[in-house]
């Protein structure tokens, strides 16, 4: 048996939930549920600030480790939202509440 083929946004997401909190992963699923779309990007979104401020205060302190971790969290973070982001413009059908 096969295994279906692996899409840009599965491993943007298997990535960003191997470096997110488990109380962050949960959030997302009760949002989504086993699938992360484009209602995950306002978590997603203040999930990105949150990891920027910690970055900084972590990089003042020379916590080293702590920063690359919150790096590695900022990268997986932009990626996703922006293939999120750009996934919803694909689909109009979508209305924010």
């Amino acid at each position: 048996m096969t295994q279906p083929l692996e899409t840009p946004l599965t491993h943007l997401v298997a990535q960003y939930l191997s470096l997110e909190e488990l109380i962050v992963t949960e959030e997302l699923l009760d949002l989504c549920g086993a699938a992360i779309d484009w209602r995950a990007l306002p978590v997603l979104k203040r999930r990105l600030h949150e990891e920027k401020v910690q970055a900084m205060q972590f990089e003042a302190r020379g916590y080293i480790r702590m920063w690359e971790k919150c790096e590695q969290l900022i990268v997986s973070l932009t990626d996703l939202i922006a293939t999120l982001e750009g996934a919803s413009h694909d689909e109009p059908h979508k209305t924010q509440h």
